[in-house]
């Protein structure tokens, strides 16, 4: 794997299947009343599957490295990456709803059977096995807090640079106000010490804009359903390990973004959708896929410890809280090399 290069864009794409527009339906059918509500839903919901935890356990367990509490620990899959009522929505009449949670659930059950075929290295896929699976990491890549906070972090950015832009001239802001006819009333006076106000409010630190968390759920679940054309039209690389003692771990930002080889500095980042994208996968502890190009093929591949640790690193290295894997020296090792503990989370996301 190369480098890691942070990305800052996704690129637009429709969905590609009938059985996605109407998934996409029943996401938006909390804005939207396009289906009858559901009502019900668990309020113990996974960022991570549970399924697809187990495929890193031994023995049941996980070994979780924890950067918020510094701490590794073992536990089952149930009780780990999990959070209450995350995306469950909240609609106009103050009922909860639990469309995005069904969306989950219903492409985390597509996709385990083609996960299977993959750990078992099975020679080919159908086209809609392939789509399946690439809704179910487009929905990994944008699902977990990480991408939520890092929208909300990103919106927030924007919205601050828009005030200070329009708020930068208090003759200016003044002008603007004393134009808008709900200001009628008000005197010049009156109308200069708002404008003052307003200026050097979006100049100080204490500024700060917050993006509301379900807002930002609902953009992200969005985001996958654009992505995922993207991954399937890809050349697809499974690579194994080439021994049962050594594994994959993963974590809670699973989805590796980079470029096939290193681009020259640039205030452009890297987005699922770019011709050159690197996007990587783990499956399972014995196996990750490796997505690139556009030939739409399918390849296995063996690897050595050497390849293993450096794609562990990378994986390990962009979580935003968690690392999880079979052995627990494993994880670590990666997060003590990496120095995670000491090492705040970053956004994937910023204004240039």
């Amino acid at each position: 794997m190369p480098p890691v290069h942070m990305p800052d864009d996704f690129e637009a794409a429709q969905p590609a299947r009938t059985e996605d527009l109407d998934a996409l339906a029943r996401a938006q059918a909390a804005a939207a009343e396009v289906q009858p509500p559901m009502l019900t839903g668990p309020k113990r919901q996974h960022i991570l599957p549970r399924f697809y935890q187990q495929g890193f356990a031994r023995d049941d367990l996980v070994a979780v490295f924890d950067r918020d509490r510094n701490e590794i620990r073992r536990q089952q899959p149930v009780n780990t990456a999990v959070i209450g009522h995350f995306y469950t929505m909240e609609d106009a009449e103050g009922r909860r709803r639990y469309e995005i949670e069904a969306l989950l659930s219903e492409y985390e059950g597509k996709a385990k059977p083609v996960i299977d075929k993959l750990v078992a290295a099975e020679s080919d896929l159908s086209a809609d096995e392939r789509s399946d699976l690439s809704m179910f990491i487009a929905l990994a890549a944008t699902r977990t807090p990480d991408m939520v906070n890092s929208v909300q972090a990103l919106n927030g950015e924007m919205v601050t640079h828009a005030a200070r832009m329009l708020f930068s001239d208090i003759d200016q802001t003044f002008e603007r106000m004393r134009a808008d006819e709900k200001y009628v009333q008000e005197s010049d006076e009156e109308l200069r010490k708002q404008a003052e106000f307003m200026v050097q409010m979006t100049r100080t630190d204490g500024f700060v804009v917050k993006t509301d968390e379900k807002w930002a759920v609902g953009r992200a679940i969005e985001m996958a359903l654009a992505i995922a054309p993207h991954f399937a039209v890809r050349h697809w690389r499974v690579v194994h390990r080439d021994n049962e003692k050594q594994s994959f771990i993963t974590s809670d930002a699973p989805v590796y973004l980079n470029t096939v080889t290193p681009r020259p500095p640039s205030i452009y980042g890297v987005g699922f959708g770019s011709p050159d994208a690197f996007i990587a996968f783990p499956l399972h502890q014995s196996c990750a896929l490796e997505m690139f190009g556009n030939s739409g093929g399918l390849e296995y591949k063996a690897v050595g410890r050497d390849y293993l640790r450096m794609a562990n690193l990378h994986f390990a290295r962009q979580c935003q809280r968690f690392v999880l894997g079979r052995d627990e020296a494993l994880v670590k090792s990666l997060t003590e090399e990496l120095g995670l503990a000491s090492k705040k989370w970053q956004p994937k996301f910023h204004v240039n």
